[in-house]
C-alpha cells in the first residue's frame, strides 16, 4: 500500500489551519505543515513538496502573482483552493493560473476538502 499523500495547508485563520489540518489527519492524509502567509506557504511549499496544497487565496490579501509562487514551489503538487467566496467566485479569480485543481468554498462542510483531494489525488496526470 502507498503511504498517505502529504499535504500542506496555507491560511491565516488559526482556526481553520487547525480545523482543516484534523480534518484531513483523521482522514488518512500526511499533513507535513501549516503557513499562515505568502512567504511561509512558498518556504514549506519547496522544502516539503507536498503531494497537494490547499491555498487560500487570501492569505491575507489576494495576489495572483503569489498563488503562482505558491504553485511555482511545488510544480508537481495538487493546488487546491479554499476562499471563503463563493467557488464559483474563487475559479474565476484563479483562471489561467497553471496546476489548479478543485476549488473549495469554505461554507461547504470540512468534508469538501477531504472528498476533493481523494477525488483529485486518486485522477492519474492526463498525457
Amino acid at each position: 500500500m502507498s503511504s498517505a499523500p502529504r499535504v500542506l495547508i496555507c491560511d491565516d485563520a488559526p482556526g481553520f489551519r487547525l480545523l482543516t489540518r484534523t480534518v484531513l489527519a483523521d482522514a488518512g492524509f500526511d499533513v507535513v505543515g501549516a503557513a499562515a502567509d505568502w512567504d511561509e506557504a512558498v518556504t514549506l511549499a519547496t522544502d516539503e513538496q507536498p503531494d497537494a496544497i490547499v491555498l487560500d487565496l487570501w492569505l491575507p490579501t489576494f495576489e495572483r502573482a503569489q498563488v503562482e509562487r505558491v504553485r511555482n514551489a511545488a510544480p508537481a503538487a495538487l493546488l487546491a483552493v479554499v476562499s471563503s467566496l463563493a467557488a464559483d467566485e474563487a475559479t474565476r479569480m484563479v483562471e489561467g493560473i497553471d496546476g489548479i485543481g478543485p476549488v473549495i468554498s469554505k461554507r461547504d462542510p470540512p468534508d469538501a476538502i477531504v472528498s476533493a483531494l481523494r477525488e483529485s489525488l486518486a485522477t492519474p496526470d492526463a498525457p
